[in-house]
């Protein structure tokens, strides 16, 4: 006669403990989703490279900007307009810059495109467009180009075939083992457009780029 109430007593303190644990679980887990939470975004923490645009600072393409290649680049356009500078006959509209690294060769090591603009560096038929090594040496120095500057997908003597466009033209360029030809409007010109799923670097009508000052 007394199973019956043993089994009620042990059920009953089954049920405690378990409401016990529960119990303790649920506060753990109260507090922990109580607890500070850091919002900070990166995008407000993010340098801007070009303060003078609308142009968020996380929006940059990781190939159109860096510190160490905006130095890089500007010490060699320094060095290599210096005279120029010094007499005064480079405007301030035509100080500004854009870059885009890009491995053209297949060793690990971007070069650098760097766009020009202003009526110094630019004229009916394009602009001037220079190509670096890693290093800031200078490959080439493109002139009456337009932007942007296309990635064929073929290659020669190892390095990229490029596409760029002058007078209206595009022309299809080969690196002959030392450069390119310096001006693109002497290459053969190519019957049918480029398709749209080429590398196009220094896209900066369409795409966002950060501008420099030299």
């Amino acid at each position: 006669m007394y199973k019956p109430l043993l089994t009620l007593l042990v059920a009953a303190s089954l049920f405690a403990g378990c409401s016990g644990n529960t119990a303790k679980d649920n506060t753990g887990d109260s507090a922990a989703t109580t607890a500070p939470v850091d919002t900070a975004s990166p995008a407000t923490q993010a340098e801007d490279p070009d303060p003078s645009d609308s142009i968020a600072a996380t929006a940059y393409g990781i190939n159109t900007y860096g510190k160490a290649t905006e130095q890089l680049v500007r010490a060699r356009l320094l060095e290599k307009f210096k005279d120029d500078l010094a007499k005064d006959l480079v405007d301030s509209f035509s100080r500004r810059f854009i870059f885009f690294q890009y491995d053209l060769n297949n060793d690990n090591k971007k070069e650098i495109f760097v766009g020009l603009t202003g009526p110094y560096f630019c004229g009916s038929g394009g602009c001037s467009i220079e190509l670096l090594n890693a290093d800031g040496t200078v490959i080439n120095s493109f002139t009456v180009t337009d932007y942007p500057v296309i990635v064929a997908g073929t290659a020669t003597n190892g390095w990229q075939d490029l596409i760029l466009e002058s007078n209206g033209k595009y022309h299809l360029i080969k690196f002959n083992g030392k450069s390119y030809p310096a001006n693109p409007s002497v290459a053969p010109v190519m019957k049918e457009i480029p398709g749209d799923g080429l590398p196009r670097l220094l896209n900066y009508m369409n795409e966002p780029y950060a501008w420099f000052r030299f």
